[in-house]
């Protein structure tokens, strides 16, 4: 079996996808829909990992009676491919078992499932009575049932994965613990073969990616802090799924590049399989599901045919049958088929074809990032997202009243600044899919009036005791914002405009925020216990004034 300069399977596709899509679908409140996404498409990806490691062993195999036909001409890639090969079954048995020891011992203690398409009752327990996983068991589930036994609760937790695999602190993750050591290995696995590779290393396209990233609130976080900190044990699941099936893929794309160069010349193949490569597994209703069609190890050129779920199409100038479809059902889809392939001798040999894809509803989210409502006059951040859309085909539309809405750097992220005046604003997400732009999500959001400054007297508050003396050294009123208010206000932009100052049955007025000699006498000739009373006018920032009392007793 041969492979294509720099393809990309379906499932390093579908792959790639899954990270940014239940990154997104975190933001929105874990519906019973999303989790049942979670099982539905961890156990698609859960069987597709099945599939790569029978055609990984098929290739071996190939790889094996070729080395026995010509062990001189094949020694040198055949070599490279054991270790490749004993490097990827290192990695993924150190992720499986970090998954079998994290759902024993973190997510479910036993199971009691009955299968509904075979009827047949599952009993098995997970986990020891010292609390740790019994793997086998946990594994014989996964193998044998997938995702599907798991119970939402037990998918929505948000605290186990972050626990498990990067303990409490999450500024410093633990080493010791499962996140630190996969990246680790992971980076092994990915320079060694580079390594084995050579120069061809830059011909085969690994999905593997362990940068850093953003997180949703715009802050750049570890790999590992961005994989298993605040997401759900479903999302968690999925990602150690994933790794396995990015680390199988890279395997194959790898080994199959070594046996390409073995059977370079060779004018045919004891083997063929039919490869698909879908632009995405994951489809918003209304859009295009696209995959294409490759058979694996024939000549490019040759043209073939394929039905697929009824279609009859025939491949292009490229030896590519390229397959589209409407996707308006939600829900796991599946496209079956058969490729139907003139062999060397002038026959014709049938091929099957399988995948899946997700098909999911738009679902549009606005975050308040500050506050549950926007404040006039004020700088107020929000960001939108939408699962499964890049943040780019996002865009916001308001309506209700005035505003002015900016940019921020962030995926997503805007500052909403709304006039004084506003009751309320609509802010609609819409999305560019596939060339149109559809209405995704709404929110409507309360615009209040910036809450009442806390008035100070030097530095002492209202309701208090205050001495004539405290009360004579500090001859400035100031007004600042409130207490418990998270958005950030410029104090020097709230400003005294007059008050009314009250000791006893006297009282005097003036135009600023500081005691005249007025008051000052008034505070001279003030007795203990007199009531200290100030009414201040207090303009603020967005250009509303608001009055404020207040109140102090002399001791």
């Amino acid at each position: 079996m041969g492979a294509t300069n720099c393809p990309e399977t379906p499932r390093q596709k579908m792959i790639t996808m899954m990270y940014l899509v239940y990154t997104a679908m975190l933001a929105l409140n874990v519906s019973a829909e999303v989790i049942q996404g979670f099982k539905s498409v961890g156990t698609a990806m859960h069987d597709s990992n099945k599939n790569i490691a029978a055609k990984l062993e098929d290739t071996y195999q190939n790889f094996d009676l070729a080395y026995q036909n010509s062990p001189d001409k094949v020694r040198e890639m055949y070599e490279r491919a054991q270790e490749i090969k004993n490097l990827s079954k290192e990695i993924t048995a150190y992720i499986d078992s970090m998954e079998c020891e994290f759902i024993g011992s973190k997510v479910a203690s036993n199971l009691s499932y009955k299968d509904p398409g075979t009827k047949k009752e599952w009993d098995l327990m997970l986990r020891d009575e010292n609390g740790k996983a019994i793997q086998e068991n946990v594994r014989l589930a996964l193998d044998s049932i997938g995702f599907a036994w798991f119970t939402d609760k037990q998918l929505e937790d948000n605290h186990a994965p972050a626990q498990f695999f990067i303990g409490g602190d999450v500024k410093n993750p633990d080493p010791k613990l499962g996140a630190i050591k996969i990246k680790n290995k992971l980076s092994e696995f990915i320079n060694k073969v580079n390594t084995a590779l050579g120069d061809d290393s830059s011909h085969v396209k690994m999905a593997l990616n362990l940068s850093d990233g953003y997180n949703k609130e715009g802050e750049l976080v570890p790999w590992e802090v961005l994989n298993f900190n605040e997401v759900i044990t479903g999302a968690a699941l999925v990602t150690l799924t994933r790794l396995k099936s990015e680390t199988m893929n890279a395997e194959y794309d790898a080994v199959n590049m070594l046996y390409k160069k073995v059977s370079k010349g060779d004018k045919s193949f004891s083997n063929v399989a039919m490869i698909s490569r879908p632009r995405s597994t994951y489809i918003l209703q209304g859009g295009t599901y696209e995959t294409k069609i490759n058979v694996a190890a024939y000549d490019s050129k040759q043209k073939f045919k394929a039905r697929i779920n009824g279609q009859e199409i025939t491949s292009g100038d490229s030896g590519t049958v390229i397959y589209r479809t409407v996707c308006n059902t939600l829900g796991p889809q599946r496209i079956t088929g058969t490729a139907y392939v003139t062999s060397p001798d002038g026959g014709t040999e049938e091929y099957p074809i399988n995948d899946v894809y997700f098909v999911a509803k738009p679902a549009g989210v606005v975050r308040l990032d500050g506050m549950q409502v926007v404040y006039a006059g004020l700088d107020n951040p929000i960001t939108i997202s939408a699962a499964g859309v890049d943040s780019r085909s996002l865009k916001p539309v308001i309506e209700g009243g005035q505003y002015k809405l900016t940019k921020q750097e962030g995926d997503g992220s805007y500052n909403l600044v709304p006039a004084a005046g506003s009751k309320k604003l609509t802010i609609h997400v819409d999305a560019t899919i596939d060339g149109k732009t559809q209405r995704v999500g709404s929110q409507t959001v309360f615009v209040k009036d910036i809450p009442a400054p806390v008035i100070k007297v030097g530095g002492i508050e209202s309701g208090g005791r205050i001495a004539k003396k405290e009360l004579s050294a500090n001859t400035v009123v100031t007004a600042t914002k409130a207490k418990d208010f998270n958005l950030k206000i410029d104090n020097r932009l709230i400003r005294m405009v007059k008050m009314t100052v009250a000791i006893g049955a006297k009282e005097e007025t003036v135009n600023s925020g500081r005691f005249n000699e007025t008051i000052a006498s008034m505070i001279r000739k003030a007795t203990k216990g007199d009531k200290l009373v100030i009414l201040a006018e207090v303009m603020m920032p967005d250009g509303k004034a608001q009055t404020v009392t207040y109140t102090a007793t002399l001791k």
